[in-house]
Parts: C-alpha cells; structure tokens; sequence
C-alpha cells in the first residue's frame, strides 16, 4: 500500500487552498477553498453539489492542492491527491468549517443561501488525501 503525505501538515496553517480538478479533456481548472484540516493527514472541503469542481470530481477524483492565497494565486508546493465526494456528510464538514473559520463561515453561507441555487441542503463534502 503506498503511503499517503500529510496534507494538514503540508499545508500548515494556510487558510486557503488552490484546488485543482481536472475537465475530461484534462485541462486543469483551479478554485480557492477553505478547508479543514483533519488529524489523520487529509483535508475537508464544503462546496457546492452542483459546482464544477464536484462533477468534475464524481468523473476522475484526481486532483492537486497548493497552497494560496484568497484569489486563488499559489504560493506553495502542488501535491497530486485524491478527492473523495461525501455527499451524506455536508452539515459535519460545514460545522468543522465554522469551527476554524468562525463568522466568516456563517457569513458566506448566508450569502450562498440568498442565491436561487445556494441552500446548505445542496452542498456536499469532499475528503482530499494526498
């Protein structure tokens, strides 16, 4: 079984992640998320189900992390990883991610739920390994 990096310990204390997935023709296509640092090395990420990012995911899970900043502009080391959809697990990854981010988390789901299309019952987790 081969051995999987660290990525909460890669990543360190960054508060946003270049996440990189990948279009069937494989052009890479990258967003910046909050994610949530997990004890066993892998990361979760609350989205949107319908986003892109997700089907491009449900097709091919395999994706990279870096590092960056809010706008998406890398300033560490790309990893290959792996991100697994959790669709079930939404409200424990939304509650994980106010527990680091705080009001910000709550303001920008008031935010998504204002939108037509943005209701919390529409959002999936994602489990990155790398």
């Amino acid at each position: 079984m081969a051995e999987h990096l660290d990525l909460s310990s890669h990543l360190g204390d960054e508060r946003y992640l270049a996440l990189t997935t990948f279009r069937a023709n494989g052009e890479p296509v990258s967003t910046p998320v909050w994610f949530v640092p997990q004890p066993n090395g892998t990361l979760l990420v609350y989205t949107e189900a319908g986003s892109g990012k997700v089907k491009r995911l449900r097709r091919s899970p395999a994706c990279t992390v870096a590092a960056c900043d809010v706008r998406g502009r890398v300033h560490g080391e790309v990893v290959d990883a792996t991100a697994e959809v959790l669709d079930d697990q939404a409200e424990a990854v939304f509650d994980r991610l106010v527990q680091r981010y705080g009001w910000q988390a709550r303001a920008f789901d008031l935010l998504a739920r204002l939108r037509p299309r943005g209701r919390r019952s529409e959002a999936v987790g994602l489990r990155i390994t790398g």
